[in-house]
């Protein structure tokens, strides 16, 4: 029942985040907005280096008790029990959308057409608010080590997509949002639970 409430809010911030933008707030946001090669270079080696910097935390911040508290991820437990594939492809990606609405839409605009800072401190602001939403794992699982760990990583998702967002448009955050969270997630599954069931 706890899951369902959840879900139900999420479902509900991510229709009301939505609505705007159907009346055409900010569409210029949604897009990508003047293309060129360097940006698109930039972009990839943002891509490779999210995915470098998860492995690169799953290595060094990662231990038995970690592991043994993400089993109870909804993602990892969807992965485990094969059952649930309505988290894997339904509340999954709209939690990514959830985040991608409120941090990049909603905080960037607010401070780059309200209050006119100037790009690199949007950028910058957004990723710490960004990361310091994640203090919620805190709270969840009381481990220091996984709260670094999403808060590195959440800050450096933060960076990327702040500039992912001012130049390719909130579509494209999304994709990028879900790609990093997912693979990461089922890079710990197949490493961790796979082949033991679900069992550490």
């Amino acid at each position: 029942m706890e899951g369902i409430k959840k879900y139900l809010v999420i479902f509900a911030v991510v229709i009301i985040g939505i609505l705007p933008i159907f009346f055409g707030l900010n569409i210029q946001y949604l897009f990508i907005n003047n293309l060129n090669p360097s940006r698109l270079l930039l972009f990839l080696l943002g891509v490779i280096t999210l995915f470098l910097l998860g492995r690169i935390i799953i290595l060094i911040l990662f231990d038995d008790k970690l592991i043994d508290q993400m089993k109870n991820h909804d993602l990892i437990q969807a992965f485990i029990n094969q059952n649930n594939k309505s988290v894997i492809w339904f509340t999954f990606p709209l939690t990514m959308l959830m985040e991608e609405l409120i941090f990049r839409f909603y905080v960037i605009i607010v401070l780059l057409d309200i209050l006119h800072f100037n790009d690199l401190l949007v950028i910058l602001l957004s990723s710490i608010i960004f990361a310091f939403y994640h203090l919620h794992f805190w709270f969840m699982f009381k481990n220091f080590r996984l709260f670094i760990s999403y808060f590195i990583l959440s800050f450096g998702l933060g960076l990327f997509n702040g500039f992912v967002f001012l130049y390719f448009g909130l579509l494209i955050c999304f994709f990028v949002h879900f790609g990093v969270a997912f693979e990461l997630y089922h890079h710990l599954y197949n490493k961790y639970f796979k082949k033991n069931n679900g069992k550490t």
